[in-house]
């Protein structure tokens, strides 16, 4: 009889312990009738579509994420190989972007990371931990859950601009200088390189810009989260967070992406689309 109960203590508590992110949790359970033929944490409120289970990760790495909640979610996540290699991960939720909203409960969270870093083994696991919070409220974890994923071993590398000399004083005059008699920013930037878990061919310029925008230091990190191109011109949309001088940072990182995006061969314009909706 004891044995019983402290089975179904240790079952209860398990999803509220700490640590679930550092170690990978139990196995996500199926839900009927959940949208996408899902599986979700242990209290409903986070589903993921159950194809991402054993699905092959490339950059760019993308899922989906079903919140059934009124609050506010944080999705932090971590993706690791089997050798306990972290790949990459997003405690704080930067990534994460709103696709899809159905009703105040009710809506769709997704990330797209363009900047995977090779892996050892074939294997691995995505690991959620989301976090909710309110206004007046303390936040507190959700129960998260482990997916595990299979890995292209494959490698890809990436050049990208950075800042070169005249990089701070470009910004500043650019920024700075009159409306009615604006001054385009004009820099020289070096270029860096850097390998990557494989990245699918068409997304090559995605992943060359993240890795700028990762190189380039700021108070809050911007990302890349859309990538596309069309002939001649690509598509770039961004996303983060204001912040005190984020102006100047912008202003340096437009630019650095531009020369990045614009560096893959044939490409003569680079557009910046309007970021998606953050908010929830």
């Amino acid at each position: 009889m004891n044995r019983i109960v402290i089975l179904l203590c240790l079952a209860f508590l398990a999803p509220l312990l700490p640590g679930i992110h550092p170690a990978p949790a139990a196995l996500p359970h199926a839900k009927s009738g959940s949208p996408l033929h899902s599986i979700c944490n242990h209290d409903g409120t986070l589903c993921v579509n159950s194809a991402l289970r054993h699905s092959l990760v490339r950059n760019p790495l993308y899922f989906e994420v079903q919140v059934q909640c009124a609050d506010p979610i944080t999705l932090g996540w971590e993706l690791r190989d089997d050798s306990g290699r972290i790949l990459d991960q997003d405690p704080e939720g930067d990534l994460a972007f709103l696709v899809k909203k159905v009703s105040s409960t009710e809506r769709t969270l997704a990330v797209r990371d363009f900047a995977v870093a090779p892996a050892k083994s074939d294997h691995g696991v995505l690991i959620l931990y989301p976090t909710v919070s309110a206004i007046g409220r303390e936040s507190h974890p959700l129960p998260g859950f482990s997916i595990p994923v299979r890995l292209d071993l494959r490698t890809t590398t990436v050049s990208f601009a950075v800042p070169g000399g005249d990089f701070g004083d470009a910004v500043t005059n650019t920024v700075e200088a009159n409306p009615a008699h604006p001054v385009p920013m004009q820099a020289t930037v070096d270029w860096r390189s850097t390998t990557l878990l494989y990245v699918k061919p068409a997304m090559l310029g995605g992943a060359a810009a993240e890795s700028a925008a990762r190189a380039l230091a700021g108070q809050g990190p911007w990302h890349v989260v859309r990538y596309s191109r069309a002939g001649n011109t690509v598509h770039l949309t961004i996303l983060g967070d204001g912040w005190a001088g984020v102006t100047y940072y912008l202003t340096g990182l437009d630019y650095l992406l531009e020369k990045t995006a614009g560096h893959q061969p044939g490409v003569r314009h680079v557009l910046f689309d309007r970021p998606p909706d953050f908010g929830q």
